[in-house]
Formats: structure tokens, sequence, C-alpha cells
């Protein structure tokens, strides 16, 4: 058993508070950075309208049990590296990796690992032709460094793990993901917080502050065994030598403490507005069970487990993907506390530690992006699906056929254009204004005499009646009014 040394344990009681950004009277400077609706940063004032989450569509099945190969276990993340992408998943415990040129249709690289008499011959390996960890001992998680400057051979990293008193976690690097020596002999990490490490971890390098960022699994004790919780830490380090003491995530409105337990926080920057961090977290749904009422239901899945032992544990839980939000520092938004990936139909959706989203969201066509989750745990059925949604498209503002306005905080922003990404119905419309500091309109920019917008755009410029230049405004802080009926703002840009 792991012990929590007094420093942790005091920080880890804390109660953190969540900070609104400040709003200075200057405004919130945005840039010309693109700004999705995927938390309440920009928004000052909802009136009939609401933030409102989309569910992805369910799309291909990218991987499942072949005869003959290692069994699928889990998947664990996707990388987007410029042409290639790369998707790591357990193969019986072994870490295996599938390319595709897509994102959609994927296949099995000739890494040239082969083990016994199976065709797996994508699993990755270490110069030496081995494997990066002994059968029995956690699976290494591999990241992309996209830090300036990178050496080539250095661009992905692994962890994994060691544990004998303390979790020391060492380091591998590769230059194709594929192919991998040591970092250095000693571990770059080592710390005694309870549970630190036990799960899929999250690694990146932040461009918005400058260092690598890592969150981690922890354990939050309780009084008792129902008050404690799986939850989620963050380190960073300016240089990947030197790192910061576990500093505990506080969550939306629940402070320290979340309200469900986080088996997997999977966070990553989202790719076109790498300053917004999203998080495809596992809520483990700890001691409900679907099958309570129905052994029949029950009787079925043991017989597809052939396991009365492992079958008890099998439907003795339940799991989803939710999606969380931060912007650095220890605080996850929970603009959404709904399901992300329900388990939706079928029994074996709802079996214990299943519909896991793998770490990283990424596009995968024209005005298209994906997610992939592991489905059907533990059962021989078990796959990994890729999900769909629009371009910025897991949250909104939304307004109902009933018209409403949201108002935007104080900004300022440079560029020349607005340009929003947006959809309605055949009867739904948006207009835009702006406002000054003092939140009366701006000539020539009220809400009035903005062109309605109508119709379904990834990229559409505003414009009111006599121009859509906005130079006139351009580093004055300045508020934005959208009165929509009947539609969703996705996200909004101001542009050269």
């Amino acid at each position: 058993m792991k012990t929590m040394p007094a420093v942790v344990c005091t920080l880890v009681m804390m109660t953190f508070l969540h900070l609104t950004p400040p709003v200075i009277a200057q405004g919130l400077e945005i840039g010309s950075r693109l700004e999705p609706f995927m938390d309440h940063f920009l928004i000052d004032e909802m009136d009939n309208t609401a933030l409102r989450l989309h569910r992805p569509v369910p799309a291909n099945l990218v991987l499942h049990n072949q005869p003959g190969y290692l069994p699928l276990y889990n998947g664990m993340s996707v990388i987007h590296d410029g042409p290639v992408y790369l998707l790591y998943y357990s193969a019986a415990n072994r870490l295996g990796v599938l390319e595709s040129h897509n994102g959609r249709d994927w296949f099995r690289p000739a890494v040239g690992l082969l083990t016994g008499n199976t065709p797996d011959t994508n699993l990755v390996k270490t110069t030496t032709s081995d494997l990066m960890i002994p059968e029995d001992e956690p699976l290494p998680e591999v990241f992309l460094d996209t830090r300036p400057g990178i050496p080539a051979n250095q661009r992905y990293k692994a962890f994994t793990l060691d544990e004998r008193g303390s979790t020391k976690v060492h380091c591998w690097v590769s230059g194709n993901g594929k192919i991998w020596e040591k970092y250095q002999d000693d571990p770059i990490i080592e710390t005694r917080l309870y549970g630190a490490f036990d799960g899929f971890e999250s690694l990146f390098w932040s461009s918005s502050e400058n260092c690598y960022v890592l969150y981690i699994r922890y354990y939050l004790r309780g009084k008792t065994t129902e008050e404690g919780r799986r939850s989620i830490a963050r380190m960073t380090s300016p240089d990947f030598k030197t790192w910061s003491q576990p500093r505990p995530m506080t969550f939306g409105d629940d402070g320290l403490t979340p309200p469900e337990h986080h088996y997997q926080n999977q966070t990553s920057p989202y790719f076109r507005a790498p300053h917004i961090y999203v998080a495809l977290s596992s809520r483990f749904m700890q001691g409900r069970s679907a099958f309570d009422a129905e052994p029949e239901r029950v009787r079925q899945l043991k017989l597809a487990r052939a396991s009365q032992q492992v079958e008890d544990w099998l439907t003795s839980d339940i799991s989803e993907t939710v999606v969380m939000t931060t912007r650095g520092g220890t605080h996850y938004d929970r603009a959404f506390m709904e399901g992300f990936v329900r388990p939706g139909l079928g029994d074996e959706n709802w079996t214990t530690r299943s519909n896991y989203a793998l770490r990283g969201i990424v596009p995968t066509g024209p005005g298209e992006m994906s997610l992939y989750v592991s489905r059907h745990n533990a059962l021989p059925s078990v796959h990994i699906r890729r999900y769909t949604l629009r371009l910025d498209g897991i949250g909104s503002v939304h307004a109902s056929y009933q018209a409403g306005r949201m108002v935007t905080r104080p900004v300022t922003f440079t560029g020349t254009r607005l340009v929003i990404n947006y959809s309605t119905s055949a009867a739904g419309s948006i207009r835009v204004g702006l406002l000054n500091r003092d939140g009366l309109p701006i000539a020539g920019f009220e809400t009035n005499r903005c062109m309605p917008l109508i119709g379904d755009h990834l990229k559409q410029v505003v414009r009111w009646q006599d121009t859509a230049d906005l130079s006139s405004v351009q580093g004055q802080p300045i508020r934005l009014v959208f009165e929509m009926q009947d539609a969703d703002l996705y996200s909004l840009q101001f542009t050269p």
C-alpha cells in the first residue's frame, strides 16, 4: 500500500477556488485565435439561450478481435502527426499500433516484432527488438512532443512505470512512434501520491503555457470508501527534467471532489484552438449496475465470457465518456454534465469500464473531426469504433425557436473580419451586434443592421449593411451580442 506524505495529504485536502477569468477594463485579449463554445470563458449574459452538448455520431469499426491475432483489450490514444495517424492499443497487454493516412481507414504497419505464432507484426519494440515492458506490467503511454526544436529522434515519448515503494516514471523516446530507446536510466518522475499513474495519463507540450503539462490519475481518499474518488492531478515542467509536485484539479462548481470517479482523463489540446484542453474523461459509476433486476441478461453475458468470477465483476459498474475543458491551471470547466458517449443500445455496452474514449480528437475530412471509443469491454466482441462531429462541434450556444440572446464579456481582438461557425433551421437566423465598454451599441454595427445569417456554415464572415470591416474597433474593448432563433453558434474568430 502506498503512503501519502503530509505535504501531499495537505495539498489534496485543500479547497481550491474556481476564479472567473478577470475581465479588465481593456477586455479579454483573444487576438485572432479561434474561440469554440465549449466552456463559459467568453459568455457574460444568456437570455433564452444555453450551452448545448452535441453527441458524436457512430462511424466505422476501427479494430476488433480477429482469429489468430492477440486479443484486443482496449484502445489508448490516437496521434495525428502530419500525414500520418497512429492509434495505440493493448494487444493482450502488449502495445500495438495501427496506422492511417486519413484517420478513417486503418492498417497494421510492419514494425517487425513477432510474438510466438501470431501475425501481430505491429507491436512496438525497442532498438534491440525487445518489448518495452514485461508482459505483466502496465503498458507504455505514448505522446507526440511538439515542443519547438525537439530532436527528431525524440519527437515521440512514452512512459513506463516502476512501483517499489513509490511510483517511478521512466521515459522512452522514438522518431516514428514504433521503435523505441531509453531516454535515460533514472526515472524522470518519482512520487508517493496515493494512486498516482494508475490509469491512462496525458502529456503534451503546451504552446499557450510554454511548458510540458501532465495530467495523472490519483486517488482522493475520503472518510469512507464511498466518499473516495479516482481523480486527476496536474504536473508541469519547463524542460522535461524538473517537474512540479502534483496539484489536484477541481471540477466545475463541485470543487476538489468530483461527483463521480474519473477513471482516465484523456486530456489534450484541441487541435484548432490549442489554448483549450479537452478531456474525454471516463465517468466511472462505481457499484451501479444496469442488470440488477434482469438475471437472464446477466446469464447471457456470463455465457459469452464463460467465467462466473469475471462475470460478477463485469456487470458491477457502468462507464461512459464525458467532456471537460480547461485553459491551464488546476480547474476543469464542467459546462456539460451529460454523457458525451453514452453506453447506448446493447447489453454489451453496459459492462464495466466500457465506452472509454482514446486520447485525441483529430481532423478526418472536410468539416469533420473524429474521436475513438473502446466498446464491449472484456467480452469477445470488444472493439474500437470511430465517432464523428462537425468541426468545433462539441458544444454550442443554442437558441430554440423562441428567440434568445447571448452577450460576451468585453474582448479585444486582432483582425478586420468576424468569422463564425454556425447552423440554423430553415426558419432560424443569427444577427450580431457590437457594444462599447459602456454597453451601448456601436454605430454601424447594431444588430438591426447585421445581414441575417441563415444556413449551415463552418466559416462565414459577418456583414453589416455597409461593411464587414472591423478595423475601426480593432484593439478596443467591445462586447458581441448574438440575437438567435432556432440556431447554434459553435465558434467565432477574428481574422485578417
